[in-house]
């Protein structure tokens, strides 16, 4: 029997304390080798966790050689893994015991853009010319609101591009998503709720979780956000991705979107809308925000970690007039204000017309690897795979049919060095849904186009047994 204790308040993941605990009973011998642990399922039924929070300590303890997986059996404790010695204080071995972390031969890893076609040269032009032209008062602290150029440039850009309404002055400059969210989160206080769907980003649900906010969850379909279904008990916040819902891809209907905002403006709460990746769109014409149809009830996120990098930490929200100053109030005791110079780079950047014509190449880009993926899908397995959710954004959901995506077939896929995610980390706590099991999310705005045939022959093999190459081409 293993005993483990989760302190929801550690800054630690729920997923890294499980490793830890296990690690640690294994390294003290008080658990055997040979010892099968408890299933994913039983385990956080037991802990009260979502069971991809259980999946991913498991994950960890296996790359590590802690335990192992026997395929139809469970996961068991590994030989030799105990330290000698009556004491063992918590510490992390200097070289993890058993195999190593399998080298990731193809990525299907979600929100990550193509890496290699970043426009640095261009950037870093603009910013060591802004860097040697700073004037003094520029080095002083800075408008906790964003840089006021940038905020400018930006409404401009939004109004034309994403069809907003919006006025600089309602644009606070955050460092990315994840910060907005943070942020928001102050909004909502202990006796009330958020509302989410589900499943939805595992970047949001963490930062929910881990601000100790109350979660609820409404279901969806091809249309988006089942609105008929709305609470009778309203949330303080609606967090949706109503452009291309991530990470099932559908696109909530007009007259969907009319339902949330009357359903907002009746109860006088607010629509975080999530504009996650939609600036990439294959098959019609951009949705316009929802934003632009209710400034006052709704919260506009965006962020430019899909458009150019992860690395550059800048992001903005949209509010409306009566949130500006507390959201002024909580980013300022946060970190006061974003970086100036990465502001003004960025100002340059998209005033210099830079940004939409980088836009306009990685659409051609990402459409051109998103068709190939799915040719190789479809020449690999044929009628058997489901492609949901394509028309927009860098990934896309596949369904499989007769297989299920257990903890020991999504190991023996990582062990081979494919990196792909399935729905059951996306998912709520408390609601693991059979309908997922067969499923696989597929990001490929970072995968290399010559390298997706042989990496889904090679996912083929490990999933239903098929081969149609001894040789996978893939380092």
């Amino acid at each position: 029997m293993i005993h483990i204790n989760l302190n929801r308040e550690d800054k630690l993941s729920l997923s890294r304390q499980i490793y830890r605990s296990v690690k640690e009973s294994i390294l003290s011998g008080k658990i055997a080798a040979g010892t099968k642990l408890p299933s994913s399922r039983e385990l956080s039924r037991e802990l009260h966790v979502a069971r991809n929070v259980v999946i991913e300590g498991y994950e960890q303890l296996i790359a590590e050689g802690y335990v192992y997986p026997k395929k139809g059996s469970g996961t068991y404790i590994s030989e030799g893994v105990v330290l000698s010695g009556s004491e063992h204080k918590t510490c992390i071995p200097q070289k993890p015991a058993g195999p190593a972390k399998p080298a990731v031969l193809i990525s299907f890893r979600t929100g990550i853009p193509d890496l290699a076609l970043i426009p640095m040269k261009k950037w870093a032009q603009l910013y060591h010319k802004i860097a040697l032209d700073l004037e003094p008062n520029q080095m002083d602290y800075q408008n906790t609101f964003g840089n006021d150029s940038l905020r400018v440039i930006l409404a401009q850009y939004l109004n034309r591009a994403r069809g907003t309404n919006i006025a600089p002055e309602n644009i606070l400059v955050t460092n990315g998503a994840a910060q907005s969210f943070n942020l928001l989160c102050q909004l909502i206080s202990q006796n009330e709720y958020a509302l989410v769907e589900n499943p939805l980003s595992y970047g949001l649900l963490h930062t929910l979780e881990s601000n100790g906010v109350t979660m609820r969850k409404v279901r969806q379909d091809k249309e988006g956000m089942v609105t008929a279904e709305l609470p009778a008990e309203p949330p303080k916040l609606i967090f949706t991705t109503p452009s291309h819902q991530f990470p099932m891809g559908s696109i909530l209907t007009a007259s969907r979107r009319i339902e949330l905002i009357q359903y907002a403006k009746r109860n006088h709460i607010y629509i975080v809308e999530d504009d996650y990746d939609s600036e990439f769109r294959y098959d019609g014409n951009p949705i316009e925000s929802m934003q632009y149809l209710a400034p006052d009830r709704v919260i506009y996120v965006g962020t430019f970690s899909k458009t150019l990098m992860p690395a550059f930490r800048i992001g903005y929200m949209v509010l409306p007039d009566e949130l500006c100053e507390r959201m002024r109030e909580a980013k300022f005791v946060s970190d006061i204000h974003s970086p100036v110079l990465e502001q003004l780079t960025l100002a340059q950047f998209i005033e210099s017309g830079s940004f939409e014509l980088h836009i306009r190449k990685m659409q051609k880009i990402y459409h051109k690897k998103r068709n190939h993926l799915i040719r190789c899908l479809k020449q690999s397995f044929g009628d058997q795979v489901s492609i949901i959710g394509a028309a927009a954004g860098l990934h896309f959901v596949c369904s499989f049919s007769n297989v299920k995506f257990d903890l020991n077939l999504l190991c023996q896929i990582h062990q081979a060095g494919i990196e792909i995610d399935s729905i059951d980390k996306h998912l709520l706590p408390s609601s693991i849904n059979a309908e997922y099991d067969n499923m696989l999310i597929f990001g490929y705005g970072n995968t290399p186009l010559e390298k997706m045939e042989a990496g889904i022959e090679l996912l083929a093999e490990l999933v239903y047994g098929k081969s149609n190459t001894d040789r996978y081409g893939l380092v």
